[in-house]
């Protein structure tokens, strides 16, 4: 195949052919595809009708994507019909001429039961075994019940969002991307939240590394908010900036939030329930809320558990 990196020419192409409806997974994002790509080293080819990825990580996270669907009024009428045997044929030969495993990540388990079905009738000699990572497991939420709160589960994510009302009463407000012209002050928490965590988190360098790698795709990102169709937005007190959020579109019904970052100061004060508040209030045209992995940091999965997710997306890998 013709792997290549992923251009904005190419994401301008696929935002208007791919198939999105069903899709759920945080992967399958087309912004994450083009922001993960430096993290990753991902590369992606389109042939067929599809959308191919392979991906050069960690053990669960390499090896190819599930091929993704194209549909294009100026495909050719072969191309348009070509079926996941076929893209999973060109996968194989791809493996062989690049001289490597035929191995599968961040699929869900809908997408491993897909393939699993089509190597045990088409490529018997395959035999694929699977597992599964907490890791990396997307937070999958009910928009509705974010922005509402209600009911005993969610009494202390609304007492935090009531006390952050009382203390900046009258004095904070949330603007939405889609709406204000607020991409500096995004990149001002994004770059104090940096430098708050660098001063008093001791790390490795490898860690410093992801976390400025981090912040350059936030400034990415923004620099290309309009062609992403980005979605998003910022809280203030007393006029100035303290958290910021950041999310862009999976399919019609689910919206992936990519980013949030919220200033100290303002977190001991409830900021970081109220941003997520704000945000799901403002995103009443989708039915979900992609909230991603906790790649395995505790406490960013016990804060993610305390929204009560309505489904963990789990993401199987081959071995």
């Amino acid at each position: 195949m013709n792997w290549s990196v992923l251009t904005l020419k190419d994401f301008h192409f696929l935002k208007d052919c791919l198939l999105s409806a069903g899709l759920e997974g945080s992967d399958t994002s087309l912004v994450n595809i083009f922001l993960l790509q430096k993290k990753y080293d991902t590369k992606t080819a389109m042939e067929k009708g599809f959308l191919f990825r392979y991906y050069s990580g960690a053990e669960n996270r390499t090896g190819y994507g599930f091929p993704l669907k194209l549909c294009d009024l100026k495909m050719s009428e072969e191309d348009k019909n070509h079926t996941l045997k076929e893209a999973l044929a060109l996968i194989i030969q791809d493996a062989k001429e690049m001289n490597r495993a035929v191995k599968f990540c961040l699929l869900t388990e809908s997408q491993k039961t897909q393939i699993d079905s089509i190597f045990k009738s088409y490529f018997p000699d395959f035999n694929l075994e699977w597992q599964t990572n907490r890791d990396d497991c997307d937070y999958i939420y009910l928009r509705q019940n974010l922005a509402a709160l209600q009911g005993k589960s969610y009494h202390k994510k609304k007492n935090h969002v009531s006390r952050f009302q009382r203390i900046y009463e009258g004095n904070w407000e949330f603007r939405s991307l889609n709406l204000c012209s607020i991409s500096e002050d995004m990149i001002f928490v994004a770059q104090q939240w940096l430098e708050e965590r660098l001063a008093t988190v001791e790390m490795g360098d490898e860690d410093k590394r992801i976390l400025n790698l981090e912040h350059d795709m936030i400034k990415s990102a923004l620099e290309n908010k309009n062609d992403f169709a980005l979605d998003g937005g910022v809280l203030y007190t007393n006029g100035k900036p303290v958290a910021m959020t950041l999310a862009s579109k999976i399919s019609d019904k689910m919206l992936d939030v990519h980013f949030e970052k919220c200033l100290s100061e303002a977190a001991a004060n409830g900021a970081y329930a109220a941003v997520n508040w704000c945000f799901a209030n403002a995103s009443d045209s989708y039915e979900f809320l992609n909230r991603e992995e906790d790649m395995g940091v505790e406490g960013l999965r016990k804060a993610k558990l305390s929204y009560h997710p309505d489904n963990l997306l789990e993401k199987f890998y081959s071995v």
